[in-house]
């Protein structure tokens, strides 16, 4: 039988409404929904992938089908940092989700500075460890991957396709950035380059 008729199978036995690894589109297996409890759509399809914000450029740390806590991989993410340039960041901006315990006992151990909502109950005067500017670079890097190029809609059938979709949308964007950093450097040059000059002559 159909992997998903022994699923509504299982399911109408044990009288549930859920099963682990639920098939919701027989064109696509992989994809799983996932919760994200957002006012528009409390259930979305599609891949979930955490993301590091590095000088502006953005790098893929983990990728996957199904739902995970963000806050589990900020360790792989470190190591994938170490793993890149030779040694560990000195300081990480991130989001609530990242600021539990053991992240924070981690960092420590590492020597990194973990910039981020204090635990426990927020402070009396309302302020927050966190400025909402220091998060929203990654937060609008996301919002440029899906208004500009698609992200939010990929429409590949196959895994693997989808997968090369996301990642070559992420090239793109750290392509762009490139492309800006090295017209700033080229002007930048030729600005320090007439000033020289301008000594020279005295002018």
């Amino acid at each position: 039988f159909p992997v998903t008729i022994l699923q509504q199978l299982e399911m109408y036995r044990k009288r549930v409404h859920s099963v682990i690894d639920r098939i919701v589109n027989i064109h696509q297996p992989h994809v799983r929904p996932i919760v994200r409890g957002k006012e528009k759509a409390k259930v979305e399809f599609g891949s979930k992938i955490n993301v590091s914000l590095i000088n502006g450029y953005s790098f893929i740390d983990h990728f996957s089908w199904d739902a995970f806590n963000e806050g589990s991989k900020l360790q792989e993410s470190i190591e994938k940092y170490e793993v890149r340039h030779g040694f560990y960041p000195e300081e990480v901006s991130v989001d609530r989700i990242y600021c539990t315990r053991s992240n924070h006992r981690l960092m420590k151990e590492l020597g990194i500075k973990l910039t981020g909502r204090k635990l426990g109950r927020p402070s009396k005067s309302g302020k927050e460890k966190l400025d909402p500017g220091d998060r929203n670079p990654i937060e609008g890097k996301f919002g440029q991957g899906k208004n500009r190029y698609g992200l939010g809609l990929i429409k590949a059938r196959l895994q693997g396709t989808s997968e090369t979709w996301v990642s070559m949308i992420m090239l793109v964007m750290n392509l762009v950035r490139m492309a800006k950093d090295a017209t700033l450097l080229f002007f930048l040059v030729i600005m320090e380059a007439i000033e020289e000059l301008s000594i020279v002559t005295g002018k």
